[in-house]
């Protein structure tokens, strides 16, 4: 399961408040006798999707009816409640699920339970996705435009100025050692370089920024406006999130010196000393804090506040940071290179060059925030998965700028592919779901899809099937713990981020679903999603302004001190609160707007001997909100709108390459040119230059005309000599000889064939010596253990064969070894041909039987097997002549 973050994470109260804060443990409150609840997604239900409600009951309700009415109150649908789901407290010891999924007609319903107990829902609404959360989509974009920081805020009505606008001259500091609440000994240690550190959005309810948090947050929304602009993007008049993404960006790369490779991670410091006050410690508006004190040097660091230096310049970057922040700047070149070119070009040029810093060996903790422990993460590998594919995307997609250290895409597919397995076989597989601590559940996705658009190429470490089945291990775990509980949420509720959890546990079952066409995870993935917007135990939205009940008394500064207290406007919309939580906290700090006013608990009443949810200002274990909190969930709603697809065509098959060959330059074989030309297809002649023109083997003129259709002539030593005795000199005489006569031709030479196929380690250095790219010998692939060579191969001076074809070998089994490797993962079968004619030699094919092979392969295509000669597999230079 998720590790649990130390009680420190998001601590806004103060230091004073801090020592007196104590974990309510008061048993929870009992309901009135005979109480029944019903439980439904506030926000409605897509009309082709599942649905479910759930009644919770504090008596057996066996045998009872539910009954589903319209706007009118006319009974629409009725039927028996579902089998019970498990008991959720003493209290309610009974659940039972309501499924009302043949309802599609828009409209707006409610749920009624005639008895034993009676219960009702609020009211919710069925209609298409879009329309179900088109306001929730528009309430996100208004939570992050509330979060900005800096002279480009958006004016509304929790917001009437900017903050922090010192922050466009900012000084820079070593970061200190702190303690783990945060408090750091002495003073700070400036750098001397002020930078423009403005901009961003506030990490939480208080007004630190950090590039973990951040990075990760624009990472979510950059995909978001990328993949769904109709929702997302420019193609929503509600919620376009364009701008709102390239404002996450911009502060991303201010926190980046491209010209001397200086990374900055955090603007603030949480906790003060008994000689600082720190952002923690006092409870204000933002605008205030750039005059905060007047020139009292207490609290210097409010009104004038550091920014940390990760490290000297060209320092290696941690490896969570380093991945997220090149997938958000390869996600910017992607969105933003026709409307912003500049913008774009300096995404991609920066985002090259922080992957190429990244540390991939780290020790200790990663680079997080100060202190580590606000947020101890531990996973780094599914980030730099994620980082590799979003620059391979922005590669492949072309229009490069100038300068880039790398512009073959092919590059960061492999890295992509290198650290999804790293991820897959590391400690850290499928133990968390898709959140702040774990990207694994959109880097798959996206890896997947790259794959697909690179035409499936052979050589990298994971494939999709493997990537589909991993996503599919986390979500196995979501649904063996929804198993446990009687909401089926997929996430112990006693954690901390509850809500984010289900959201992002929502956009994975989603994608699963997508890629593979299973229904059952599109249900599951609406399932969770409702299960944070009021069809849980509490009957409560975790995200403000979503539903008919959701929190009013966040622990957020803006909304507690300008917004209203009981859910009137104005709110903070579209804040993604904790949720849910094993432990609640109490303390109210010096400037706190008191929330709720009387301190009454009205969720007391639902909470189980281990999850409770306190809407309380002192709560911030349940009710504080963040960024990063709040990043996934315009991506589900999104998801949301999207019909689950029909089941997609199977995945390309891996692919087979077929390399057809002919020892020894025989005339014969000259007659293999019109068939190739007539099939389309070339193939790799290995010829004895010391022979050349005798009456038994072709001429140049004609190994020439062979070259001159797209043929390959390659070496195969001067007289056919077995290597392996020779001594080093006349090995080299033989090898480097024959290939400077092929040179000496106008041939382009690049491959080698061992006459009888006999080498060792000294014959191996001679062909390597002497200019070649690859030794081929005439076995090793046997078709019971090894059924093809790789690509790459293991050892391109040795690759492997299947036995050479004899007189009597028959064309069947031919093509088996060909279906052999397109059944065993596919690889390179190389077919190794000496005579061209009807039984003139023990190692012949007829010239019937070739057309027929060729015919044949032509046919296997449909199976993904092509046909290459042996440099466009190895690949690899024209070396120049090498004297023997």
């Amino acid at each position: 399961m998720p590790r649990t973050p130390p009680i420190w994470r998001r601590l806004l109260v103060s230091a004073i408040a801090l020592a007196t804060t104590f974990i309510v443990l008061t048993p929870p409150a009992h309901a009135a006798p005979g109480s029944a609840f019903v439980r439904v997604n506030q926000l409605g239900y897509p009309a082709a999707s599942a649905k479910r409600a759930y009644l919770m009951s504090s008596d057996a309700e066996t045998g009872a009816t539910f009954e589903v009415r319209n706007g009118t109150g006319a009974v629409v649908f009725s039927g028996p409640i579902g089998p019970p789901l498990g008991s959720w407290s003493r209290t309610f010891p009974f659940v039972y699920g309501l499924d009302f999924g043949s309802i599609t007609a828009p409209g707006t319903y409610s749920i009624t339970v005639p008895g034993p107990l009676p219960a009702s829902s609020p009211a919710f609404g069925i209609d298409s996705g879009q329309n179900v959360y088109d306001e929730a989509l528009a309430n996100a974009l208004s939570f992050f435009q509330t979060e900005r920081d800096g002279p480009d805020f958006i004016a509304g009505p929790l917001r009437s100025a900017p903050a922090h606008l010192n922050d466009q001259n900012a000084m820079t500091y070593v970061a200190p050692h702190v303690n783990p609440s945060g408090r750091f000994s002495g003073d700070l240690d400036p750098l001397g370089v002020q930078i423009d550190a403005s901009g961003g959005w506030w990490d939480a309810g208080d007004y630190i920024k950090g590039v973990q948090t951040l990075s990760y947050t624009t990472d979510m929304l950059l995909t978001g406006v990328r993949d769904f602009p109709a929702q997302m993007g420019a193609g929503s008049t509600m919620s376009d999130f364009t701008a709102e993404a390239k404002f996450g960006t911009d502060w991303l790369l201010r926190m980046w010196d491209d010209q001397t490779n200086t990374f900055y991670f955090q603007v603030g410091i949480g906790t003060g000393n008994a000689s600082a006050v720190g952002d923690h410690d006092i409870w204000r508006l933002p605008q205030e804090d750039d005059t905060y004190g007047g020139t009292d040097p207490l609290y210097r660091y409010i009104r004038n506040r550091p920014v940390f230096r990760a490290g000297p310049p060209g320092s290696l970057i941690s490896p969570n940071l380093a991945g997220r922040m090149a997938a958000a700047f390869g996600l910017c070149f992607q969105i933003y290179k026709l409307s912003d070119p500049a913008f774009a070009n300096r995404c991609l040029l920066a985002g090259q060059h922080i992957f190429d810093l990244a540390d991939t060996t780290p020790k200790g903790n990663l680079l997080t925030y100060l202190p580590f422990s606000f947020y101890p993460e531990t996973e780094w590998r599914s980030d730099l998965e994620l980082g590799a594919v979003e620059l391979y995307l922005a590669v492949a997609s072309g229009g490069l700028p100038p300068g880039l250290p790398h512009t073959d895409a092919g590059f960061y597919l492999q890295q992509a592919a290198h650290w999804a397995k790293a991820y897959i076989t590391g400690p850290d597989d499928a133990e968390d779901t898709l959140n702040l601590y774990d990207v694994s559940g959109l880097a798959h996705y996206e890896l997947h899809k790259a794959i697909d658009q690179a035409g499936n190429p052979p050589g990298l470490e994971v494939t999709q099937a493997e990537l589909v089945a991993d996503l599919g291990k986390a979500l196995d775990n979501a649904i063996a713990q929804a198993a446990t509980d009687p909401f089926e949420f997929g996430f112990p509720w006693a954690m901390w981020d509850t809500a984010s959890h289900g959201t992002g546990l929502s956009v994975m079952a989603s994608e699963y679903a997508q890629l593979t066409g299973s229904s059952a995870h599109a249900e599951w993935s609406g399932r969770w999603l409702a299960n944070i917007l009021g069809a849980n135990a509490w009957g409560s939205s975790f995200i403000v302004g979503d539903g008919t009940t959701f929190p009013h008394c966040i622990h957020h500064q803006v909304a507690n001190l300008v917004g209203s207290l009981d859910g009137s406007p104005p709110v903070l919309e579209g804040a993604v609160v904790e949720g849910p939580n094993g432990t609640l906290f109490t303390g109210l700090q010096t400037g706190m707007r008191n929330c709720p006013p009387d301190d009454s608990d009205p969720f007391a009443q639902f909470n189980s001997g281990k999850a409770r949810f306190k809407d309380d200002i002192e709560s911030f274990s349940t009710v504080e909100p963040a960024v990063d909190l709040s990043a996934t969930s315009p991506l589900a709603f999104a998801w949301q709108t999207v019909p689950p697809p029909p089941p997609p065509p199977p995945p390309p098959l891996p692919q087979t390459v077929v390399t057809i060959q002919f020892d020894d330059g025989v005339a014969d074989q000259f007659g293999a040119l019109a068939t190739l030309n007539e099939h389309g297809m070339h193939a790799t002649f290995f010829v004895n230059t010391g022979v050349v023109g005798d009456p038994a083997h072709m001429t140049w003129m004609q190994l020439q005309d062979l070259a001159a259709a797209g043929n390959e002539i390659a070496g195969h030593t001067l007289t056919h000599i077995n290597l392996k005795p020779l001594k080093t000199a006349d090995a080299r005489l033989e090898v480097c000889q024959d290939r400077n006569n092929l040179l000496e031709h106008g041939l382009q030479p690049t491959s080698f064939a061992y006459p009888f196929g006999t080498f060792d380690d000294g014959t191996k250095q001679v062909v390597r010596e002497c200019g070649y790219n690859s030794g081929r010998g005439v076995s090793g692939v046997d078709g019971t253990s090894v059924f093809a060579e790789t690509m790459p191969p293991a050892d391109a001076y040795a690759t492997r064969t299947p036995p050479n074809p004899k007189q009597g070998t028959t064309l069947e089994t031919i093509e088996g070894y060909v279906t052999g490797a397109e059944t065993h993962g596919g690889g390179w079968v190389q077919l190794v041909f000496h005579h061209l004619c009807d039984g003139c030699d023990a190692y012949s094919i007829t010239p019937a039987n070739f057309d027929s092979l060729l015919d044949w392969l032509q046919g296997q295509s449909v199976n993904n097997v092509v046909v290459r000669t042996t440099h466009e597999v190895v690949g690899g230079s024209v070396q120049p002549p090498v004297p023997p």
